[in-house]
């Protein structure tokens, strides 16, 4: 039979703080696949630091300047200031940084010595060697952190440029190709070999590869455009998008009717039609298959899309090509779309019975996702595991079913952003390091605390959030300048202001606490709250939560009553997701129980 006196109550989940819990808190540190600590940048801006501030975007990412002008930003997605009104504009700010430093050759060169990477731009040479498959950032990433070890490194590219997709995918109206050929080159300049023009499977076969290097690291990219499995669209007029841009960003030509229909509705759909506009198309048509709030594209590049005159067509999906008498293409007749996925979640679309129509155009051109083009296995003996056209892949550790062959970019993972391909070709140089030479790398933290007053100028709670401006719509399309602007210096020092400085938290002192409750009071997000130790989940992390309380208050709390617990302590939760950092409770509290610290840290590798 139930005690009567226990009583059911909601249980709060809590952590105990320490170091790492601390430096979780840089939300944008912590969602950047290679950790580029945002916050430590902008402050450094703020403070009038460029140089500082450039260092610290550049010391984990090779790429630094790449990320300043297209990165997706994942780091904007988890900054706690989204969670106010609007996120920071991190990325912008970055670009900033790259191009007061500067974005020609040599400046790149001279950033090699800022990186957080172990080794040195000098190393003792260790007798092993690698080769990379491809020359995009994935490889020249796992190239620049196995050089600075004494590794030699050959790059295979089947292209006579370096940079991968960073050339032959990106549109130069979003990155010239320069910026991306310097940032490669001071790879190069590191001692990085590259063969171009050297296809694997056609020009060198894997087999040779694995007899002359120690371990292959394969980050080829997804170069193929998925095809459409209807009737009339393998012809060789329909164009296919990836190959299509790999012409056009390396400012080839590519003819184009006046009138083209895109089909697809992300990223790369929006690069083919935008660049369209400016390869001579009068009318440009996207179909769909996703409603607007379903469209996989940045909100950015469908309203700079929308700007340039694009026309968007939501919940279509192509049915058939019509063809005039002599076979020309006269039109995409396409049927309205009324879901796009079953009950389980899987891509199951269904139309709208009577509902087709037909797009007047006269190209169309395929975007509807990238596969891998595995001839590089052409006349190898070994086999590789394969998922979903994709190489098997360990997660964190880049080894595929291969010993000796690591993988990474989107050929192992599915297509992604660029920095999540930098992110793997790090991984794949630790696990390469690991292998071959036995080593146990691992980051050690050192924290350090300090008290401050919380009198922080409460002008970044005010400050709006302002994105750089563009070139105006009927400028741009006519030209292959960067649409976006850098900012001004007042513009970044303002916008930098708007950092919310999560490495500062408010710290409670239960000794000098009154129980007043000010600090709750005056909290403008209720983070804060006080209550029974009943109401905590005690028995979480291990028990150690349970134990520190015993600890503190000489107690076995196993064995004491829930009601009996409440008249023991309470506790002071607070909810890092609402936090702000704006010292209110520090300003309020008569007793100086709650003190605004800051956390600084550094870290190093060992090993």
């Amino acid at each position: 039979m139930a005690d009567p006196k226990r009583v059911l109550r909601e249980l709060y989940d809590v952590t105990i703080p320490d170091l790492d819990y601390f430096i979780r808190q840089i939300d944008c540190r912590d969602g950047c696949p290679v950790k580029t600590d945002g916050r430590g940048y902008m402050l450094a801006i703020h403070n009038g630091n460029l140089l500082e501030g450039y260092k610290i975007a550049r010391g984990p990412n090779p790429f630094a300047s790449i990320c300043g002008i297209i990165c997706g930003a994942p780091c904007e997605i988890s900054c706690r200031r989204d969670r106010v009104d609007k996120t920071l504009t991190i990325r912008a700010q970055k670009r900033y940084l790259d191009e007061w430093f500067g974005l020609d050759k040599q400046a790149h060169i001279k950033s090699l010595e800022f990186s957080y990477a172990r080794g040195t731009t000098k190393p003792e040479p260790n007798g092993k060697r690698v080769a990379c498959i491809g020359a995009g950032v994935a490889s020249l990433t796992c190239a620049h952190d196995l050089l600075r070890l004494g590794y030699s490194v050959d790059v295979y590219e089947q292209m006579p440029l370096p940079g991968g997709m960073l050339i032959y995918g990106v549109p130069n109206y979003r990155l010239k190709n320069e910026v991306a050929l310097n940032e490669c080159s001071a790879i190069e300049v590191l001692g990085a070999k590259i063969f171009y023009n050297t296809k694997v499977g056609r020009d060198i076969l894997l087999d040779e590869l694995q007899e002359k290097y120690d371990a292959l690291f394969i980050g080829n990219g997804l170069w193929k455009s998925r095809e459409l499995p209807l009737p009339g669209f393998d012809a060789p007029d329909i164009i296919r998008g990836i190959e299509y841009l790999r012409v056009l960003c390396a400012e080839g030509r590519w003819k184009i009717g006046k009138q083209m229909v895109v089909i697809g509705g992300g990223n790369v759909a929006f690069d083919v039609t935008r660049s369209s506009v400016r390869n001579g198309a009068e009318k440009v048509t996207m179909a769909c298959m996703e409603s607007r709030d379903e469209q996989p594209a940045d909100e950015f590049e469908i309203e700079d899309g929308r700007d340039e005159g694009i026309e968007i067509i939501n919940r279509v999906g192509p049915i058939a090509v019509e063809r005039g008498a002599s076979g020309q293409i006269i039109g995409l007749r396409v049927q309205r779309v009324s879901k796009l996925l079953d009950s389980e979640g899987k891509f199951s679309p269904e139309f709208i019975p009577d509902t087709e129509f037909v797009i007047p155009c006269d190209t169309i051109a395929l975007s509807i996702g990238q596969g891998m083009d595995q001839s590089l296995f052409y006349g190898w003996k070994g086999e590789l595991d394969l998922e979903r056209g994709l190489i098997k892949t360990e997660r964190g550790t880049c080894r595929t079913s291969v010993a000796g062959i690591y993988a990474g970019g989107d050929a192992a993972f599915g297509a992604a952003l660029f920095i999540d391909a930098i992110k793997h070709g790090q991984e794949a140089a630790r696990s390469i390091d690991t292998d071959l030479r036995g080593t146990k790398p691992y980051q050690e933290f050192v924290g350090m605390f300090m008290t401050i007053p919380p009198m922080r100028d409460k002008t970044y709670l005010r400050t709006p959030w302002k994105l750089p401006t563009s070139q105006p719509a009927e400028v741009r399309k006519n030209n292959l300048n960067i649409v976006e602007n850098n900012y001004t210096p007042e513009e970044v020092h303002a916008q930098s202001n708007r950092c919310l400085q999560c490495h500062i938290s408010p710290v409670f002192d239960g000794s000098l606490c009154i129980k007043c409750n000010g600090c709750v009071d005056v909290c403008p997000t209720n983070c804060l709250k006080q209550v029974p130790l009943s109401m905590m989940n005690l028995d979480l992390a291990e028990g150690n939560l349970r134990r520190a309380v015993d600890n503190y208050y000489g107690i076995d709390s196993a064995s004491i009553d829930p009601v009996e617990l409440d008249h023991i302590g309470t506790a002071m939760l607070k909810d890092e997701d609402l936090c702000i950092r704006c010292g209110l409770c520090a300003e309020k509290c008569p007793t100086q129980a709650v003190t605004m610290d800051v956390m600084n840290y550094s870290y190093r590798w060992i090993g």
